[in-house]
């Protein structure tokens, strides 16, 4: 099997059920539109992501009980090229509801199977025996019995093997901080883990380049890509600064859209794509997540058509 240019780390994968009600109500039947199945986790839907712009990625999971050989053989029948790495305990499952009536969603997030420290240093190996050409990405929460500094533990493990390799980090919190500390390349804060991280309020994508830089120049990271939500994104490096305007779509799920901007933006740049295309790709990845109910498998064509309509301004 040849390397691949991507290796996407799910540490925390689940088998997504996903329906949709007019109306919440309790102590009620609710008659539900059919469900979908999806397999989910922030890794993997950057892996999808990658694959369907044509990206050469895999996605390394854990993978336990039935549950997980259902996540698996859900994967294969993608084309998703994964690498897995078994664990005693079974995989999670988690479920979306849609209110259509209103346009809520509603996400309820199951905590999932715990990690043995034996285990977690097998998934340790799994990723050193399979690291990619261009970009590691870790993405998404920590299992229980992880310990908040395991990121960081497989970014110094990483660097031991493969020093220049571009490690990308998308997660929260301690699991963040600690990973941050051990420096990166890329992070990707929502507004509210940017706050938590630096107690910093976004009150404009202008005000935050400052404390972006901050973290830059204390070898943090050579680049943040801060999305804003509706307001839409900020990348930052040294030396330069780009505000992303969102494209107005009609939202019908968020679920993934995050996932998406780090799939399209590490996709664009493993095509040697400057940061100002890159950030183009990524909103329109981004936008057509929050368009799709389901698996997030676009159409090349469609997003790079997208991505000329993005509005990028210098700061």
């Amino acid at each position: 099997m040849t390397t691949p240019d991507f290796l996407t780390v799910t540490l925390n994968p689940t088998l997504d059920i996903s329906t949709s009600v007019a109306q919440l109500q309790d102590q009620v039947k609710l008659r539900c539109s059919a469900e979908q199945e999806q397999v989910g986790g922030g890794g993997i839907n950057v892996a999808h992501v990658i694959d369907s712009l044509g990206g050469h990625c895999q996605a390394m999971l854990p993978i336990g009980g039935n549950r997980g050989a259902e996540i698996v053989d859900k994967l294969r029948e993608t084309g998703l090229s994964c690498v897995t790495m078994p664990i005693g305990q079974a995989n999670r499952q988690c479920f979306t509801v849609y209110e259509s009536g209103t346009g809520r969603e509603y996400r309820f997030v199951l905590p999932g199977p715990t990690l043995s420290a034996q285990e977690q240093n097998a998934c340790i190996q799994t990723i050193l025996a399979n690291l990619p050409r261009q970009y590691l990405i870790l993405s998404g929460s920590l299992p229980q019995g992880v310990e908040n500094d395991f990121y960081a533990r497989v970014i110094h493990a990483v660097r031991k093997h493969q020093p220049a390799l571009p490690i990308v980090v998308d997660t929260s919190g301690a699991a963040l901080a600690t990973a941050l500390e051990a420096g990166v390349f890329l992070f990707k804060p929502s507004q509210e883990e940017f706050f938590e991280l630096t107690g910093h309020q976004p009150t404009a994508p202008e005000g935050c380049v400052a404390p972006c830089r901050e973290l830059i120049g204390r070898a943090k990271a050579q680049l943040i890509a801060l999305t804003l939500g509706p307001r839409g994104s900020l990348i930052v490096s040294a030396t330069q600064a780009w505000r992303i305007d969102p494209l107005a779509v009609k939202v019908t799920s968020t679920v993934g859209a995050g996932d998406s901007f780090v799939g399209g933006l590490i996709w664009a740049l493993g095509q040697s794509q400057n940061l100002e295309n890159a950030a183009r790709v990524a909103t329109a990845a981004a936008c057509a997540a929050l368009q799709t109910q389901g698996a997030l498998t676009f159409d090349p064509k469609e997003i790079m058509s997208q991505s000329q309509q993005v509005v990028v301004s210098p700061l």
